[in-house]
């Protein structure tokens, strides 16, 4: 299938999934933005608010991110509404910081609905898992949407509430411009957290890089300094709007460096699930790796195995012999004048 058609499918089908969970009559909340570098979840950030806005309802009345998160604010704000947690990676106990947070606002918002958008999920820890379902099962009206269908089983399996398949927020993007030509054969965008689980080859260190590290900005500058002003007594009133105002540009911001990065290759080889997922957006042949958990293969068999272009690999040295050929090929038809 052709990646634009997956990618259009693909957004169709969230908003499917969305449209009869979110009352349209009700105010809206968002919480946790991500307010670290990772472009990935800038890009699904993005991909919500895209979605929000195709879908046609109003804007969220709330946004906070883990660190200015406040149980009171939230709730004058979000009132009898609908709470939106941000999709990701983190449900479960390998991100705990955001892990917390989702159980606390589970646990202390009974009346309202909550819709947890597209996770992925894992559990190490039996404690853990006892621990959140003891808080999602109390929960009358919770709704969790899953990425992938190996954490759709372990949702059903393990908890009460409503388990949907969905993919991923980014999608809601839609098909992205490439903002620059390629610079070389092959850009290797590699995990360097604890989800990685393919070291890059010696031979291919030179390729290697990774998207968690930004300049410090004047809009960052001013995103510090107001969630600053936030802990200070008497002035998080005046900041937490302000600061909210900078999440959206710097989400753009980050999503912006990642798309640069991505698109200094001819070919991606990547063990991120969104430098697989912002390569199909902007029509980039991808080679994938598995990441610690399984997390890409299965995300890869629920929604882009059809997809031209992207090749699942077993291993680092079996991802850049396929790249390599991926590369000579386009090469090849380059200059034969034929389309790459």
């Amino acid at each position: 299938m052709r990646m634009v058609s997956l990618v259009a499918s693909l957004g169709r089908v969230i908003e499917d999934t969305l449209r009869p969970l979110v009352p349209p009559d009700r105010p809206l909340a968002i919480v946790d933005f991500p307010n670290y570098p990772n472009v990935g979840d800038s890009a699904i950030y993005l991909g919500q608010l895209a979605c929000l806005r195709a879908l046609g309802l109003r804007a969220p009345r709330f946004i906070c991110d883990l660190a200015t998160y406040d149980r009171h604010a939230l709730a004058g704000a979000v009132r009898s509404g609908t709470i939106l947690l941000t999709g990701g990676g983190s449900l479960g106990d390998l991100w705990a910081p955001a892990q917390a947070c989702r159980e606390d606002i589970v646990r202390n918002f009974p009346g309202n609905r909550i819709v947890q958008l597209p996770q992925s999920v894992h559990f190490r820890s039996a404690a853990a898992l006892r621990q959140a379902r003891s808080v999602f099962d109390a929960h009358p009206d919770l709704t969790l949407l899953l990425r992938d269908a190996r954490s759709l089983d372990t949702a059903r399996n393990e908890f009460r509430a409503r388990s949907l398949l969905c993919p991923d927020m980014a999608f809601a993007l839609g098909p992205l411009r490439r903002p620059a030509p390629a610079t070389r054969d092959i850009v290797w965008l590699a995990r360097s957290d604890q989800e990685s689980a393919s070291p890059v080859p010696d031979a291919a260190q030179g390729l290697r890089t990774d998207w968690l590290d930004e300049p410090l900005s004047p809009l960052l500058r001013l995103n510090y300094f107001l969630m600053g002003a936030t802990r200070r007594p008497g002035l998080a009133r005046w900041s937490r709007p302000l600061l909210r105002r900078t999440y959206s540009p710097l989400a753009r911001q980050r999503l912006t460096r990642g798309l640069r990065i991505l698109s200094g290759g001819e070919v991606v080889i990547t063990d991120r699930l969104h430098g697989h997922i912002l390569a199909l957006l902007l029509g980039i042949p991808n080679v994938i790796l598995d990441n610690s958990y399984g997390k890409l293969s299965s995300f890869h068999e629920a929604w882009t195995a059809a997809a031209d272009d992207v090749h699942f690999a077993a291993s680092p040295a079996d991802a850049l012999r396929i790249a390599t050929a991926i590369a000579v090929a386009g090469r090849t038809s380059t200059a034969r004048g034929e389309r790459p």
